[in-house]
C-alpha cells in the first residue's frame, strides 16, 4: 500500500508541474493568441492583394485552433489530475467543487468533440464527409 501511494504522489505531482508549466508559458490558454497580428501586417492594404487576405485568414483559422487546442490539453491535464486524486481517495471523497470541475471539463470537451469519445470507434472527418477508419493513414509513403 505504501509503495501505491508514493506512486500516485510522485505521478500526481508530475501532472501537477506540467499543468502549472502549460499555464506559465507562452502556450498557456490565456497566452496564445494575445498578440496577434493585424490585417494590414499582410501587406496590400484595403485587400487589394488577396493573396494577402487569404494568409491573414489561414493565420486567424490557425490561431483559433491553438487557443482551442491549448484549453483543450490544460483541461485533459486538469481532468487527469482529478482522475489520480479520485483513484487514490475515491470519488465519492472528493470535493464537490472538485467533481463539478470534473464534469465541467467532461462536458466542455464531449461539446467540442460532439458527442462522447470512443477511441475503438472510426471518428468524424473534419471535412464532413464521413468517418475514418482508426488508425487509416491516408498519408503518402516516405
Amino acid at each position: 500500500m505504501a509503495a501505491e501511494l508514493s506512486s500516485f504522489t510522485a505521478f500526481r505531482k508530475r501532472v501537477d508541474d506540467l499543468i502549472r508549466d502549460l499555464k506559465g508559458s507562452a502556450a498557456g490558454p490565456g497566452e496564445v493568441g494575445q498578440e496577434q497580428l493585424a490585417r494590414h501586417q499582410f501587406g496590400g492594404g484595403d485587400g487589394a492583394w488577396a493573396e494577402a487576405a487569404g494568409l491573414f485568414t489561414a493565420y486567424e483559422t490557425v490561431i483559433g485552433e491553438l487557443e482551442t487546442l491549448s484549453k483543450l490539453l490544460s483541461d485533459s491535464m486538469e481532468g487527469m489530475n482529478i482522475a489520480v486524486l479520485a483513484s487514490h481517495k475515491g470519488y465519492q471523497n472528493i470535493d464537490l467543487d472538485v467533481r463539478d470541475r470534473m464534469a465541467a471539463i467532461s462536458a466542455e470537451t464531449t461539446k467540442h468533440y460532439g458527442g462522447s469519445y470512443d477511441p475503438g470507434l472510426p471518428q468524424q472527418d473534419p471535412s464532413g464527409g464521413g468517418r475514418t477508419p482508426v488508425g487509416d493513414d491516408a498519408g503518402g509513403s516516405i
